[in-house]
């Protein structure tokens, strides 16, 4: 059911609105010529509603840099005449993050999950308080080779304030279905007055949509969903994780595009008067060899097929048993990322047919 309706105009509106007492954040056309595909899209911020394309196919990188950045200060510290004096850095600020498709709000479900687990992470947090998130649906496959189907991610019904759903098709639309996540939500769209309330024959239209989406996509895993986990667990010492590590570069190229990957890694700097520093946080990934390299040398996943292991048992079984959400989506950038060819979807069924 709707809650209401908007046009591309309204919404435009609304956008350039907010775009006067905050960021706004949303995907962006680019232009690649010596590229293959030749036209890419970003999220970034933007000056005007004008600039955002609400008809994309898929973003090179999720909207997680916006409540993770790939290198944060958490607090600086100085010395005193008794020690020491630590002072919390946060950068938050007031956001609006405008066209996300469902695979990445499941992803960010599976973010404020995991940053809530035992105790906030008060930095994400911060950034997530203040944060408006405008889904918009996608009404086929972004790419050849996306399974986000198969993870039933290809819809959301949570994860966002207010849900734009397409009423048409192709670039030039001029109506959105709109669905409410939040009374945040609501209360951004409706103050324009812009919003009508849906007829019946929006409702039928929307439905229609709706049916050709789903009836676009295919599936190309050959197991299901909800068996992954106890099939990752039986898989966990087929002899497919050495055979596929052979091809595997170790560059983290996974990890940087996942939407859910998050793992970091806290460090100090000093300035050289070893006087003040800052305590600061990046991105890590499990990919990397010395990803579990301890103290005295030790490595506890030295060789790339226990690293590929690890990445695919938290992806289709250990992130979903600690969070709730899901640790795949099935966008592909994984896929569409790896240098070597290596693709999730192949992995899978391999251990499919193994077992």
């Amino acid at each position: 059911m709707l809650d209401a309706i908007i046009s591309t105009r309204e919404l435009l509106g609304r956008v350039d609105e907010l775009l006067r007492t905050q960021r706004v954040i949303g995907p962006v056309r680019r232009d690649v010529p010596d590229a293959t595909p030749p036209v890419r899209w970003f999220y970034e911020p933007v000056s005007s509603a004008r600039q955002l394309d609400l008809g994309f196919a898929y973003c090179v990188y999720s909207p997680k840099q916006y409540l993770l950045p790939p290198r944060e200060t958490l607090l600086e510290f100085h010395r005193t005449p008794d020690g020491f004096s630590a002072r919390p850095v946060s950068d938050a600020q007031p956001t609006a993050l405008i066209g996300v498709h469902p695979c990445d709000l499941h992803a960010l479900v599976t973010l404020d999950r995991a940053f809530s687990h035992n105790g906030d992470d008060e930095h994400y947090q911060a950034r997530r308080r203040r944060l408006l998130i405008v889904g918009v649906d996608c009404g086929k496959p972004c790419t050849p080779g996306v399974y986000c189907a198969d993870m039933r991610a290809n819809v959301a019904d949570e994860g966002f304030d207010v849900m734009l759903q397409p009423l048409g098709a192709g670039a030039d639309v001029e109506r959105f279905g709109v669905r409410f996540g939040s009374p945040r939500g609501r209360a951004w769209l409706e103050a324009g007055g812009g919003c009508e309330r849906p007829t019946a024959a929006d409702e039928r239209a929307a439905d229609a949509w709706q049916e050709r989406k789903e009836a676009s996509f295919g599936r190309t895993l050959t197991t299901a969903h909800e068996d992954l986990p106890a099939m990752m667990a039986r898989s966990y010492d087929s002899l497919i994780w050495e055979a596929t590590a052979r091809r595997c570069y170790s560059c983290g190229s996974c990890n940087l595009v996942c939407p859910t990957c998050y793992c970091f890694d806290v460090h100090d700097e000093l300035d050289l008067s070893l006087q003040e520093g800052r305590r600061c946080r990046e991105w890590d990934g499990c990919q990397l060899q010395d990803f579990a390299l301890v103290a005295g040398g030790h490595n506890f996943r030295s060789k790339a097929a226990a690293r590929l292991r690890h990445r695919l048992m938290r992806k289709s079984k250990w992130i979903g048993e600690r969070t709730g959400g899901k640790g795949c989506v099935g966008c592909a950038r994984c896929d569409r990322a790896c240098t070597a060819r290596i693709s999730t979807v192949e992995i899978y069924n391999q251990l499919a047919e193994e077992v």
